[in-house]
């Protein structure tokens, strides 16, 4: 395959790419920094900022006026690059022992899906909340060891999610009357030998395409979750998936370093690289949170 690595950093975990379409950047994290990156399209120079206090960032999503919306240990908290500063705004979770926030995106109503992440991987404490943009949360779905993915179709009433541990994908209805999900269903599963279920996008034809983590591949699902294609990479950790470019047709992968594996052998193999892979997918403009 044709895949490019399109910054000179290796992050210990790439996570969260987000394409801004106003400034032509690509957003993503580094989980475990945690740091900040923006990358303006064509440009070699990398932005980066450490989140100061915390020690792990889960996600980001664009909240308006150039601000973002961080999951970090403390809770969701706004983040204006210009100044370098966060202020609080919601903590759905209430610092729970052993949790923290991971994977978390908008859906096409303007609502925030966000899940939490046990750390041994073990305990099925994991909760998909939905917070709205005045601070309000609730929980969608619990019970799960590590929350990844959320992702939605084109028309926004089906929200995929990964069950990371529980090597599946899920589907469950949305409506934007309610933020209630409804018709949980599997859509997809791997074996041990696949990797686990991590980041999640979707094309503007329905598609999902999914990192396994462990796996060193991206796969893509037709809508009614037939695997249509297979990506590899040379490192095994890939993390996440978004599209951008100015015709969203660029796949991003976020990847990272394998653990137990030393890193000089890991960055051989490209780990903890930020790769693209030209496509004749288009993605979908990711919304904005209208805090």
């Amino acid at each position: 395959m044709d895949w490019t690595i399109v910054s000179p950093i290796r992050d210990r975990l790439a996570e969260s790419p987000m394409w801004h379409p106003g400034e032509e950047a690509l957003y993503w994290t580094d989980w475990y920094g945690p740091t900040l990156h923006r990358k303006l399209w064509g440009q070699e120079t990398v932005e980066s900022w450490t989140i100061p206090g915390e020690t792990v960032l889960g996600c980001l999503v664009f909240a308006g006026g150039g601000r973002l919306l961080l999951a970090v240990d403390s809770g969701l908290v706004i983040f204006d690059p210009g100044t370098g500063r966060t202020t609080p705004f919601a903590h759905p979770d209430g610092g729970r022992e052993g949790m923290v926030y991971n994977d978390g995106k908008l859906d096409r109503f303007g609502r925030l899906w966000i899940g939490t992440y046990e750390l041994t991987e073990t305990d099925p404490r994991g909760i998909l909340y939905c917070v709205t943009p005045d601070g309000t949360s609730s929980i969608g779905d619990a019970g799960f060891a590590s929350c990844n993915g959320p992702a939605f179709s084109p028309d926004g009433r089906v929200l995929y999610f990964s069950d990371s541990v529980g090597r599946r994908i899920l589907a469950y209805d949305v409506s934007p009357a309610t933020r209630r999900l409804s018709n949980r269903r599997v859509f997809a599963s791997f074996t041990p030998q696949e990797g686990l279920p991590d980041g999640l996008t979707v094309d503007s034809e329905g598609g999902v395409w999914c990192a396994l983590y462990g796996g060193g591949c991206v796969v893509r699902f037709s809508s009614d979750g037939s695997l249509h294609s297979r990506h590899a990479l040379t490192c095994p950790v890939t993390a996440a998936v978004a599209f951008g470019g100015p015709d969203l047709t660029t796949l991003f992968v976020a990847t990272g370093w394998s653990p137990g594996v030393e890193r000089a052998t890991d960055e051989r193999l490209g780990g903890g690289a930020l790769y693209a892979l030209e496509t004749r997918f288009r993605g979908l403009p990711e919304p904005v949170f209208a805090i």
